[in-house]
């Protein structure tokens, strides 16, 4: 560890409540995709598809497709499990588990026909977000004890049928972010040690409102869909945080209170969090009147998560940037579905995503690594009414900040994480 309390203080708290970093959280990096419950139990291999009003989140330009105006909402349930390994020399073999927790991004959509060329929609979702909560044990509290992070993104969008097979669309992102934190601060660390804890510190924020666009195109014909979704980057700006402290009653180190006291005190801080423009494309095909797949490949500009700059009201001593340094990444997804009658079908899928990020960075902020995901799901519908309900395991595997015996981590906080995650979901839609 660094010897450094303006390091620690810094780098380990702040990024952890600014940038939503957890364990938990379902894409590579820190991205959701399940907003509706057929894309999900498909895997999100949906861009060249239309079959529901979640294709104004999906893919704005299937809207033109649809048979009718429909609303079509739902929530995804994601229950993470984790553990931490610490390397030696610092730790010994304890392992060190997360607390059970669960987190609920919502998918709601409406979509709306003006005629046979055009259509509108909107959708609420939350693309980047979850959390985490180590238990009061956790030797890596002073990065990270308890996160929280939400983005709601406020799509309204229009379409337009080109010809009878092609359609275009745009859209508008309305984003706001909001965060909270909780962490240990520990004073006194040096090379080998933790430190003394001295107390605890509470970040709230949420961000200014921020603005970006999507544009996309679908073609239907026959037996054969293709399918294209660009989302662009967003920037949000977190303005005038709160950043509470809180020193322990019980101090037994001389001088700890007096010298913790002194810079440790309550302020304001700004800083910016910038989430990757991301594209899917992909083709879906009818095999028989029964079966039809879709491979999809997704690409995002993670490499925009490069370093965050963090300011603080009471003057520079606390002012930082820290490096991330993240990687573009990308996923394929497939997913197929088996009609078993006029109103009942059967889906499943698979996603392998890379994850973004280097080495260096993995933390307990977001121990990410490869991700192998399995999803299955079923739906019933009828003249009026739809309903989709799924299941996802999530693989997320096993990742080590040593390497060839050395450790990466930049804090000095090196071992080894184990992560999963599984998630239910249902969603329910109205024509009209």
């Amino acid at each position: 560890m660094k010897n450094n309390l303006k390091r620690l203080f810094v780098g380990s708290m702040l990024i952890a409540g600014l940038l939503l970093q957890n364990n938990t959280v379902r894409a590579g990096g820190f991205n959701l995709y399940e907003f509706g419950g057929r894309a999900s139990a498909l895997a999100g291999a949906i861009v060249a598809q239309s079959a529901d009003a979640s294709t104004v989140f999906y893919n704005p330009a299937g809207m033109v497709f649809l048979k009718s105006n429909q609303f079509y909402g739902g929530v995804t349930l994601i229950f993470p499990k984790g553990n931490f390994i610490g390397a030696a020399p610092i730790f010994n073999d304890t392992v060190y588990y997360n607390k059970d927790s669960f987190f609920n991004p919502i998918g709601i959509h409406y979509a709306h026909k003006l005629g046979e060329n055009f259509a509108a929609g909107i959708s609420v979702t939350n693309p980047f977000g979850l959390g985490i909560d180590h238990e009061d044990n956790f030797p890596g509290n002073a990065i990270s004890k308890k996160s929280l992070i939400t983005s709601f993104y406020i799509s309204p969008v229009v379409a337009y049928k080109v010809t009878p097979n092609f359609s275009i669309g745009i859209g508008a992102d309305f984003v706001l972010s909001s965060i909270n934190l909780i962490r240990n601060v520990n004073i006194f660390d040096s090379e080998g040690s933790m430190g003394y804890e001295v107390g605890d510190v509470e970040l709230d924020g949420t961000s200014d409102l921020a603005y970006g666009f999507s544009l996309s195109m679908q073609y239907q014909k026959d037996k054969l869909g293709l399918g294209f979704m660009y989302r662009h980057t967003i920037t949000n700006n977190f303005n005038g945080g709160n950043a509470n402290f809180t020193l322990f009653n019980d101090l037994s180190v001389p001088q700890a209170a007096a010298i913790a006291g002194a810079v440790l005190q309550d302020q304001k801080v700004n800083t910016s969090l910038d989430y990757p423009a991301f594209f899917s494309v992909g083709a879906n095909y009818q095999f028989t009147e029964k079966i039809n797949i879709e491979a999809d490949y997704m690409w995002f500009k993670w490499s925009v998560f490069d370093e965050l700059t963090l300011d603080f009201e009471n003057g520079d001593a606390l002012d930082q940037t820290i490096p991330f340094n993240y990687n573009d990444a990308w996923q394929i997804r497939i997913g197929s579905e088996y009609s078993l009658n006029e109103k009942w079908d059967l889906r499943a899928g698979y996603i392998y995503d890379k994850t973004p990020q280097p080495i260096e960075s993995v933390s307990p902020l977001l121990p990410d690594d490869d991700r192998y995901d399995i999803a299955v799901g079923f739906g019933y519908h009828n003249d009026r009414f739809i309903f989709d309900a799924g299941y996802m395991f999530v693989n997320i595997g096993e990742r080590s900040t040593v390497e060839n015996g050395v450790g990466k981590n930049h804090y000095g906080f090196d071992g080894t994480y184990v992560s999963v995650a599984n998630l239910f979901w249902a969603s329910f839609g109205v024509n009209f």
